[in-house]
């Protein structure tokens, strides 16, 4: 099955410098499991856009997904996603049968997390794709 989710986690983790700072694994979709207290990205769709013309849909799709950066300093969490970022950001090509037309920030912010003791680091981004 063709996902733009398995495609985005797989680029992530194909990038040598994200793949070094979340271990080789700590890309979780939706939520950040109990007790990880290493830097870690969650990531989950926000919003979703499917794009039209007059003879119906374009194939075209706009997503917003949310990258959070989690970890024990606020140092570690924005260089987490500041590599997140940097692979991210103006990307193109076809990643797992998703041909990710183009990747923009959308806004981004901080904070803490006193229950879970972690700082995060959340940045959203505009996805346009198409399943090929």
């Amino acid at each position: 099955m063709k996902d733009v989710r398995i495609a985005i986690r797989q680029m992530l983790l194909a990038d040598p410098t994200v793949n070094s700072l979340v271990g080789g694994s700590r890309i979780h979709p939706v939520q950040l499991p109990q007790g990880q207290v290493e830097p870690s990205v969650v990531y989950f769709r926000a919003t979703e856009l499917e794009d039209y013309h007059l003879q119906g849909t374009s194939g075209l799709n706009e997503s917003r997904f949310q990258f959070d950066s989690w970890a024990q300093t606020t140092d570690q969490a924005n260089n987490l996603a500041g590599a997140v970022h940097d692979r991210l950001s103006g990307f193109r090509g076809v990643v797992s049968a998703v041909e990710m037309c183009g990747v923009r920030l959308a806004h981004g912010g901080e904070d803490y997390d006193t229950v879970a003791k972690l700082f995060r680091s959340r940045r959203d981004y505009f996805i346009w794709y198409r399943m090929v």
